[in-house]
């Protein structure tokens, strides 16, 4: 359809004249920096601020925090390992889990009720 538009707004050419072939550029490189234009806005951007996001959410986490892991386990933040890869998990009274800080999905403010990560 774009080829048929390029072609209406031509000019005709002399007689005599043959017609100048339009290149694969002019056919297909506007639709395709379209599509990627589009990809970008709606896929790239948003995955970046999501991925800022978390990075921010695991940045943020502080000892006594209340957390659930992506497995689904809750527990209280009681301390952070060396490199900053790990967090220990007070599951209950005598019981301690580490976890990688990844696996962390959200701070729970209080019993059932979540505090969003943005």
């Amino acid at each position: 359809m774009l080829y048929q538009i390029y072609l209406l707004a031509q000019e005709a050419p002399a007689a005599g004249e043959a017609a100048e072939q339009p290149s694969l550029f002019d056919v297909f490189g506007v639709p395709v920096m379209v599509m990627i234009a589009i990809y970008v806005v709606l896929v790239l951007l948003p995955q970046n601020k999501e991925r800022k996001s978390r990075q921010d959410f695991l940045t943020n986490l502080k000892k006594n925090d209340q957390v659930v892991t992506i497995g689904g386990v809750f527990g209280t933040v009681t301390g952070f390992s060396a490199d900053g890869t790990q967090v220990t998990l007070r599951v209950d009274e005598n019981t301690r889990i580490r976890v990688r800080k990844s696996s962390i999905e959200s701070v729970v403010k209080t019993e059932g009720e979540e505090k969003p990560t943005q």
